[in-house]
C-alpha cells in the first residue's frame, strides 16, 4: 500500500522523520521525536488512530525537531480543533439548561400549567438529562401536583400484586388500571426534595377515607428501600406508624423484623413490614370481609385486618 498522509501530517514527520516510514517496519519510539503531544492533538481533529500511529511512529531516522516547527503544528492544530471544542461546550451548556427546565416530577409539570390527571414523562435523574420515565400525575385532588405510584381497583381482571423483588424494584401493571411504579423510581423521585405522602382508600360500601403524612422518602436499594414517614393527619387512622423505618420486603427478598418468618409470604403481599403490619395495601384483592387474618388489601385503623379494601392510591409531591 503506498504511503499517504495529509499536508499537515507530512509537515510534522518531515520534523520527525528523514525518510518515509517503510510500511509496517522499524518502529520508532514516539517519545524520541516527541509525537505523544502532537498525536493526541491529531486524533482529538479527527485523524484516524491507526493512520497517526503510521505517520508518526514509523520512521528510519529521529531528529529532535526544530522547536518553532513544532509549536507551528500544535498552534495549527488548536486552531483545529477550537471550533468543535466550543461546539461540544454549547452542546453541554444546551443539556444543562434543557435539563434544568424539564419536569422532575408532577409538581414541576403542575407548575408550568398541566392539568387533569393523566400519564405524564418526567425527567428525575440528575446527570441524566436524557432519561425520562412515564408517571401519573393526578391534578384534581388537594391542589394537584400528585405522582401516583400505586394504584389498585376492583376490575374484572385484577393485576397480581404478589410478585418477586424484581418486579417491584422495576415496577408493573398499567397506569389505566392496576399498577406500581417500581422502587428505583419512587427512590429517585422522591430523594429531590422534602416529600409529602396522600393515600386515598375506598371500601366496597362506597365510603371513602383518606390519609395524609408531612414527611416521606423512600431510602436507596442498598438500604432496601426503608421507608421514612410521619406527621399524620387525615380520616383513615394513621396506618403506617408502625411501618416508619422498615425495609420494605417480597415473598423472595425478607428484610422485615419478624424472626419467625417472612411477613411477604405470610400476609400475601409487599410492603414495609416490621414485625407484622397495620397496613398491607399491596396485599391479596379479597372483596371486602375475608376470614384469613391481614392477608388483604387492609387499611387497620379504619377496616381491621379482616377487610379488603376496593380502591387505594398512594400518591406523593414536594412538601410546600
Amino acid at each position: 500500500m503506498a504511503y499517504q498522509c495529509s499536508s499537515r501530517a507530512n509537515t510534522y514527520h518531515t520534523l520527525c522523520c528523514q525518510t518515509t516510514p517503510r510500511s509496517t517496519t522499524t518502529p520508532c519510539n514516539g517519545n524520541d521525536c516527541k509525537t505523544t503531544l502532537v498525536s493526541s492533538f491529531l486524533e482529538l481533529a479527527g485523524y484516524n488512530l491507526t493512520w497517526i500511529a503510521s505517520s508518526l511512529s514509523r520512521c528510519d531516522q529521529i531528529e529532535e525537531p526544530n522547536n518553532s516547527a513544532f509549536i507551528e503544528v500544535l498552534r495549527e492544530a488548536m486552531l483545529e480543533l477550537k471550533p468543535a471544542m466550543q461546539q461540544c461546550q454549547n452542546q453541554n451548556s444546551q443539556r444543562d439548561r434543557e435539563w434544568r427546565w424539564r419536569p422532575r416530577h408532577c409538581q414541576d409539570l403542575l407548575a408550568e400549567g398541566d392539568s387533569g390527571r393523566g400519564v405524564r414523562h418526567v425527567y428525575p435523574f440528575p446527570g441524566r438529562p436524557q432519561d425520562g420515565v412515564d408517571v401519573l400525575c393526578d391534578h384534581t385532588i388537594d391542589n394537584g401536583g400528585w405522582t401516583i405510584f400505586q394504584h389498585r381497583t376492583n376490575l374484572p381482571t385484577r393485576e397480581n400484586f404478589f410478585r418477586p423483588w424484581i418486579d417491584y424494584v422495576r415496577g408493573f401493571g398499567d397506569m389505566s388500571g392496576e399498577f406500581w411504579l417500581g422502587m428505583d423510581n419512587l427512590h429517585t423521585i422522591t430523594s429531590c426534595c422534602h416529600q409529602e405522602l396522600r393515600i386515598d382508600l375506598t371500601d366496597y360500601e362506597g365510603e371513602h377515607r383518606w390519609a395524609k403524612y408531612t414527611n416521606f422518602q423512600v431510602g436507596p436499594t442498598q438500604d432496601h428501600y426503608r421507608i421514612t414517614v410521619s406527621g399524620y393527619s387525615g380520616t383513615a387512622g394513621d396506618g403506617l406508624a408502625y411501618q416508619n423505618n422498615q425495609q420494605f420486603s417480597t415473598y423472595d427478598a425478607d428484610h422485615d423484623v419478624c424472626v419467625e418468618g417472612n411477613c411477604a409470604q405470610v400476609y400475601k403481599g409487599a410492603w414495609w413490614y416490621a414485625r407484622g403490619h397495620y397496613s398491607n395495601l399491596n396485599g391479596f384483592q379479597y372483596e371486602g370481609i375475608h376470614t384469613t387474618f391481614a392477608d388483604g388489601i387492609n387499611w387497620v385503623p379504619w377496616k381491621g385486618y379482616k377487610y379488603s379494601l376496593m380502591n387505594t392510591t398512594m400518591m406523593f409531591r414536594p412538601r410546600a
